[in-house]
């Protein structure tokens, strides 16, 4: 995992001792590190029973229309008009936030995503604001733009005198402007990295007893017999049970 962090890896592939039997006994690079990591579903997984693939972003069902930049993250362009804080809102619900936009290459990479829109100016919504201290711009994690040498500011932005325009947009000709945050403007999300939705942990701590509905009491049940099954199985079948937790 350290190894993966110190190269900007998203996701990556690692085969531990315990696989030696499926590598037939070669020698090979048990670890690989991948700059984006899966974002569909898991059925698109190429299977190797040598390796186990490790990502930062677990939850297929929240990033699978996502796009990812390399070694960066994942982000989502939402085409739908929103101010500024319905935005945020939307992007929360997804398990992201609008995108931080504090480096030459995020900036540039990310206007690239904007050029498809249809609108005749195209620009969106990202994480940068300074609603709460005038002139004190700052990311959706805190992060102050006073703590970053770089700068995208279109000419005369941010304008003097605008007390109102605390929201930034960024446009496809890799500028920043800021405007009114109760203006509607499409906006782009990044996702935070995450587990996948159901753990199978999840299900070893349950009490099937104190559960009266009967369907939702059967299902504990069953759901504890695999736990059980699981716990016994093998690699190669512990693989295969997970798909059958509900």
């Amino acid at each position: 995992m350290k190894f993966a962090a110190e190269k900007n890896g998203l996701a990556f592939n690692f085969s531990p001792n315990e696989l030696k039997n499926y590598t037939q006994g070669r020698w090979f690079r048990n670890c690989q590190v991948l700059g984006c990591p899966e974002i569909r579903n898991s059925s698109t997984l190429v299977f190797d029973a040598a390796f186990d693939y490790y990502t930062a972003f677990g939850d297929f069902n929240s990033t699978q229309n996502s796009t990812c930049i390399k070694s960066v993250g994942l982000f989502s362009v939402i085409e739908t008009k929103m101010n500024y804080t319905d935005a945020i809102y939307f992007c929360q619900n997804l398990g992201a936030d609008l995108a931080n936009v504090l480096s030459e290459f995020r900036t540039n990479t990310l206007s690239a995503l904007i050029k498809p829109l249809k609108n005749w100016y195209k620009a969106a919504y990202v994480g940068l604001e300074d609603m709460d201290v005038e002139g004190a711009f700052r990311t959706p994690m805190g992060t102050l733009m006073e703590c970053s040498g770089f700068r995208a500011w279109a000419v005369g932005h941010p304008r003097p005198g605008r007390k109102k325009e605390d929201c930034v947009i960024l446009d496809a000709d890799k500028t920043w402007r800021a405007i009114n945050c109760r203006i509607k403007r499409p906006f782009i999300c990044e996702f935070y990295p995450t587990p996948p939705a159901l753990p199978v942990v999840e299900f070893a701590t349950k009490d099937c007893d104190k559960i009266k509905n009967k369907k939702k009491k059967r299902q504990c049940l069953n759901n504890n017999e695999l736990v059980q099954l699981y716990m016994n199985s093998s690699r190669m079948d512990q693989c295969a049970l997970v798909n059958d937790f509900d």
